[in-house]
């Protein structure tokens, strides 16, 4: 390549406009697509894999369009552009089907309960489909009937919902909103998301950091796709978490935990950042044990109707924690390693799930423990702080699905990592875990290694930081 710095901005210059071009024409294409692509159709394998390609290649060119970011940084008709474009994209998918997903029909279930005044913690899908249990109030026979196919899609139907109370007041107003739509979900989660969009220009604001590293999350491929296309809802507890992050920044500690806590009112997640927040005051006791306490009088009054319900394990909440397992590269690899251990030393196990989960809860906390042992030394030390916790809890976890990785991406707008603006390009492969196991290795192993190898400053260090003189 030529040399001259003119020449090599046209470059990365055509490259961002391809990559805008691709972005738009993936929406297009996914609109076009989705029905044939929707699960209940049974696509063949020939248009998954078409499907899947196509996002690997958009997840390509979006790494090489934000790993030289610095290109354009400068121009703010460039900033206009990322926000139209990735907005752009979002309105193209709203009508579109779902792909390879269902998720929504549980959504659409749970917000037709609750929009009607009944606990949704307190009976399965299954319950009103059999329609057999005669505690089971006489409208949600009805609401079962009116639903048509959507209760039928449903998937573990005899497991009650595992979303917190909060999201479930979103699901009934979108249902309010129009019931059964998927549009309607859509505009609520879009909504979401551009007052997440707000906080997060106002935290670069704050921070001095280059509007543009707002392309990082708003044109990132899984987060357009996971949210906008299949329609998952861990949209609603960013929002929250990233308030609650500008509140601390803002010396608002208070006003954080508070909206922390309601954050876990959506996904449970959230609570890992507790500790961060709380590091500040382990000198104030005082202060630490009112915050602690003002975050689980708060989490404790969002799950009374959770704790009012059954806990047995046709709960979601229940099942999830002790047996969900999906996608996990390494928790594969680290129960596997135990599996190795214990033939080798001749040791009876009767329950290998058990000691693996609890053995990446133990690994979890020493990691945490070492990242949060110092106070951060600013603003964007803590951010880097937050995102390694929660760029852990997602690398080592039983359960790493594809709209998981969205929890990380809006702190990498703050504190990009090279390894992790990669997984694009390696995400797309779980709709391909059908042909052969090895392909969660694939998937998340490549990142995991770079992660670890950036950490060390091996590879890529400090890259955005010597871009921007950070």
């Amino acid at each position: 390549m030529n040399n001259n710095p003119k020449t090599q901005n046209k470059f990365f210059h055509s490259v961002w406009i391809v990559f805008f071009i691709l972005l738009l024409a993936y929406s297009t294409y996914i609109l076009i697509k989705s029905p044939e692509l929707a699960l209940n159709f049974k696509p063949h394998t020939d248009s998954i894999v078409e499907y899947v390609l196509f996002r690997m290649i958009l997840g390509l060119y979006f790494f090489i369009a934000v790993f030289n970011i610095n290109k354009i940084q400068h121009n703010k008709y460039w900033l206009w552009a990322i926000i139209c474009v990735g907005l752009f994209s979002r309105l193209i998918l709203i009508p579109s089907q779902p792909v390879l997903e269902d998720d929504y029909y549980r959504y659409f279930w749970d917000g037709a309960v609750t929009a009607n005044g009944y606990n949704p913690y307190k009976y399965s899908p299954l319950d009103a489909m059999e329609q057999t249990n005669t505690d089971l109030p006489e409208e949600l026979f009805q609401i079962s009937n009116e639903s048509g196919e959507i209760i039928k899609n449903i998937n573990y139907p005899h497991i009650r919902t595992i979303y917190p109370v909060l999201a479930q007041v979103v699901f009934a107003a979108a249902y309010i909103t129009s019931p059964w739509k998927i549009w309607s979900w859509k505009v609520w989660l879009l909504v979401f998301e551009v007052i997440l969009l707000i906080f997060l220009f106002k935290s670069l604001a704050h921070l001095k950091l280059p509007l543009i590293f707002i392309s990082f999350y708003w044109l990132n491929p899984i987060v357009i796709h996971e949210f906008f296309n299949t329609a998952h809802m861990d949209l609603l507890a960013l929002l929250f978490v990233i308030i609650a992050t500008y509140l601390h920044i803002k010396n608002k500690t208070k006003y954080a935990i508070i909206i922390l806590a309601l954050a876990v009112g959506f996904k449970i997640w959230p609570i890992v950042l507790l500790p961060l927040l709380l590091r500040n005051f382990l000198n104030d006791k005082r202060k630490l044990l009112s915050y602690a306490g003002l975050f689980i009088a708060v989490v404790f009054v969002l799950f009374i109707p959770v704790l009012l319900s059954s806990l047995d394990d046709s709960l979601g909440f229940i099942i999830y924690a002790n047996k969900w397992i999906n996608n996990a590269g390494f928790y594969t690899v680290f129960k596997w390693l135990i599996q190795q251990t214990t033939t080798i030393l001749s040791i009876n196990v009767s329950c290998f799930s058990c000691i693996s989960r609890w053995g990446i809860v133990f690994l979890f906390l020493i990691i945490t423990y070492f990242l949060i042992r110092k106070v951060p030394q600013d603003h964007i030390h803590f951010f880097k702080k937050a995102l390694l916790i929660v760029a852990v809890l997602y690398l080592i976890s039983p359960t790493q699905f594809p709209w998981y990785y969205t929890w990380i991406v809006p702190l990498l707008v703050i504190r990009p990592m090279v390894s992790l603006l990669l997984y694009p390009l390696f995400l797309p492969l779980y709709q391909l875990t059908f042909l052969s196991d090895h392909i969660i290795y694939v998937e998340h192993l490549p990142i995991l290694i770079l992660f670890m190898l950036e950490l060390k400053g091996y590879i890529w260090k400090y890259h955005f930081d010597f871009q921007f003189n950070k």
